[in-house]
């Protein structure tokens, strides 16, 4: 049995965690050992736990919880055969429990944040990188290439009423951050419904961790256009608000003063794609990537923008249901939830069974 450490920075859940669960979820238990160790208390215990997983958590969050990850690390037990690091700041840990432990470690690298030096730094010392894109991987160009994967998140395939037989509604679905757009989308809509194009909106995601102010602003929003605040928050059950989509839509902003871009492959596009929703996303190199020829892509990410791309699906079903069928074979082919497993499990038995590099 294949002893696995996964490390989860964050408590909460958001598209990287649910990425974690959906992994650990179907992983073969006959042949892998699965333990998390998470690094910041929250929901996300409860989810694994109630896998029947074992967890472990050191709280610590921010800056100073880096500083301590040297001792904390010391704290952790052994034996471990490979140890996957979910996102950056895990792999900082990761580096420190490799040094002690002396397994492998896995970057699975989901997004954009501090490009530059600081990630081909970081990528160096792991034993293996995996980004969710290949515009993701080309900050690893200079490194092996049997040192570097991609592999997409991967979703499982949703068999909803057919997109042509809904009203038009433009859906999204994400963390209430104030960095996914979602106060663009809301004006998009009103807009066109100044034109006199008939919709509804549905914004479902959870509160931010740490922009929690957002919701409730984002709810204020849609009320003082006449939306309906109540369209703006947690949804239970996601199969009932893809099932509403007409099209679905990701309105990311770039990050940051030097305009990064704010996703790697986001979970969403391809979960709408999965169950044949035309998607309409913001033109940055990963959102790119996902969609293809499967939807539309926005830039700059502003309402008029958005409200433009919108605007044909929401008026011609056929189009909806054309562009919807052809994502659904995309992500059949490239970005299954399945195909994501197969392929970190036969990543974790080669590291495994090869030295961990020095």
């Amino acid at each position: 049995m294949m002893r696995i450490l996964f490390i989860a920075p964050y408590g909460g859940l958001g598209g990287s965690e649910n990425v974690l669960v959906n992994v650990l979820e179907r992983l073969d238990r006959t042949r892998f050992e699965p333990q998390v160790l998470l690094l910041e208390q929250g929901p996300l215990d409860d989810r694994v736990r109630e896998l029947g997983i074992p967890t472990l958590v050191q709280h610590l969050p921010g800056k100073a919880g880096v500083a301590r990850f040297p001792a904390a690390a010391h704290r952790i037990p052994g034996p471990v055969d490979v140890i996957h690091a979910n996102g950056g700041k895990a792999a900082v840990y990761g580096l420190a429990l490799r040094r002690r432990l002396g397994a492998p470690l896995i970057w699975m690298k989901h997004d954009h944040s501090y490009e530059g030096r600081l990630t081909h730094a970081l990528g160096a010392r792991c034993d293996h990188v995996v980004c969710v894109s290949r515009a993701m991987a080309r900050a690893f160009d200079d490194l092996p290439e049997d040192r570097v994967s991609v592999i997409y998140p991967g979703v499982i395939l949703r068999d909803l009423e057919p997109v042509e037989g809904t009203t038009p509604t433009i859906v999204s679905v994400g963390r209430m951050d104030p960095f996914k757009g979602f106060d663009e989308l809301l004006k998009a809509a009103a807009q066109l419904r100044a034109e006199g194009v008939e919709l509804a909106v549905r914004l479902a995601g959870p509160q931010d961790r740490v922009h929690t102010e957002t919701q409730r602003e984002l709810q204020a929003l849609a009320d003082s256009l006449g939306l309906g605040g109540e369209n703006v928050g947690w949804a239970d059950d996601l199969d009932e608000v893809y099932a509403m989509a007409r099209v679905v839509a990701l309105a990311s902003k770039p990050k940051g003063a030097g305009g990064a871009p704010g996703e790697g492959a986001p979970l969403v596009l391809m979960e709408a794609m999965g169950a044949a929703r035309p998607v309409v996303g913001t033109d940055m190199p990963g959102i790119a990537e996902v969609i293809a020829d499967c939807g539309s892509l926005v830039g700059p990410p502003t309402a008029d923008n958005f409200a433009k791309a919108l605007k044909p699906y929401l008026q011609d079903p056929a189009l909806a249901a054309r562009t919807g069928a052809k994502g659904r074979i995309r992500v059949e082919r490239l970005m299954t939830l399945d195909r994501t497993v197969a392929e970190l499990s036969a990543l974790y038995s080669r590291l495994a069974a090869e030295p961990a590099i020095r």
